[in-house]
């Protein structure tokens, strides 16, 4: 029992892939008498259950696609936001526009403020 699993380290994920995988089988090993007595018979319905308890999410095939689509655009609209910190709290927009209008266009900038009106000190 050197691999440090058992004691519940695969949890997370720092285990090595063939411990998970030994986890994995024992899991499948642990519940197919339930499985097969609690259903009635419905192969497909199992092996959901079975996807479900793996994380693997079988049955998510026609949601993936608007999944892996809402994913991209995310990735898109951040690939243009600049974290900017250490702002002093008397710094206002127009002037962080200002100095970032050099490096091209601004669209936008959003100081982090308290719900007293004064600036958290980045934008």
């Amino acid at each position: 029992m050197g691999g440090g699993c058992m004691g519940g380290g695969c949890m997370g994920g720092g285990c090595n892939p063939m411990a998970q995988q030994q986890m994995m089988m024992m899991q499948q090993q642990m519940m197919m008498p339930q499985m097969m007595t609690g259903c009635s018979g419905d192969m497909k319905q199992m092996q959901e259950m079975m996807n479900q308890m793996m994380g693997c999410g079988g049955s998510e095939k026609k949601s993936s696609k608007a999944e892996k689509a809402a994913k991209t655009k995310k990735q898109k609209d951040n690939a243009n936001v600049v974290f900017v910190g250490g702002l002093r709290k008397t710094t206002e927009e127009d002037r962080i526009t200002a100095h970032f209008a050099k490096f091209g266009q601004v669209e936008q900038v959003d100081i982090k403020r308290l719900p007293d009106g004064t600036s958290r000190g980045f934008a």
